[in-house]
């Protein structure tokens, strides 16, 4: 399968490319994850990733509704 070239801007003149499998769901999420950190507007690759590190650390809720039916 051919790969889908993503295109991630950061600050004015800089931008992340990221080739996503598109048959492939961890890379679709991945993607997805990667487009709304870009949407906030990263002035540098350093304050992306520190972005995209905090969303990911984020409970979905899902996790919060497996660890509601513990009790």
């Amino acid at each position: 399968m051919e790969k889908e070239k993503i295109t991630l801007p950061i600050g004015n003149n800089k931008a992340l490319i990221f080739e996503s499998d598109p048959g492939n769901k961890e890379d679709l999420d991945f993607v997805k994850r990667c487009q709304e950190v870009a949407a906030t507007g990263p002035q540098s690759i350093q304050d992306f990733f520190i972005r995209l590190s905090n969303l990911e650390q984020k409970p979905t809720p899902e996790t919060k509704r497996r660890k509601g039916n513990k009790i």
